[in-house]
């Protein structure tokens, strides 16, 4: 049981009088559990509330930088051109040349065009959709030294080969020309014989 004092001595008088912590209040001893917990929960919430400041402090400069750089370029009359044989793609939410495959006869789904499966992990216990492993898109620009690919093809790609590129959040990614698996596009074989000659 916790012991409640309602007389100060005399240091604890002084000493509140100095601190200006003299007041009219009950004094509680520190052998109160509830009183204990109180300042614990009451430090923790000082600390968490310290910790949100300095992330607003941090975000506050990170809103003025990002500002101040907004002011020194100009979207509309920027160039993004990747070098050597950099192939910049803007990636397709999904593989547009998949097809859904029924059965006429049951009406029961054979394929389902390329929707990616949900499968339960081992780790969690929890259902995720499997990533694709092959990844589609359109060329946006090439580099200098590409050869084969030109903007406005459509390219088929490994995951592991391309590389973000944190352009604007404009959700292009980068891959080098000999990571491109396949293209897409009319009259390839024209242009592929042209680069042989």
């Amino acid at each position: 049981m916790s012991n409640v004092r309602l007389v100060r001595s005399d240091n604890e008088k002084i000493a509140r009088v100095v601190t200006g912590l003299e007041s009219g209040a009950k004094h509680f001893t520190m052998g109160s559990a509830e009183i204990v917990d109180d300042m614990v929960k009451k430090q923790a919430a000082a600390k968490f509330n310290e910790k949100v400041d300095e992330y607003q402090e941090k975000l506050d400069a990170h809103a003025k930088e990002v500002a101040e750089n907004q002011e020194k370029f100009d979207i509309s009359k920027l160039e993004i051109k990747p070098l050597y044989e950099g192939v910049l793609i803007k990636p397709f939410a999904q593989n547009p040349f998949q097809r859904i495959k029924r059965d006429e006869a049951s009406g029961l789904i054979l394929d389902t065009g390329g929707l990616a499966p949900i499968i339960k992990h081992n780790e969690d216990g929890e259902f995720h959709e499997e990533e694709q492993f092959i990844h589609v898109g359109t060329v946006v620009e090439v580099g200098p030294s590409c050869m084969y690919v030109k903007e406005g093809d459509i390219v088929f790609w490994r995951k592991p080969s391309e590389t973000p590129i944190p352009f604007y959040k404009q959700g292009l990614i980068q891959v080098n020309e000999h990571s491109i698996m396949t293209v897409v596009n009319e009259s390839l074989q024209a242009r592929f014989d042209e680069i042989k000659k």
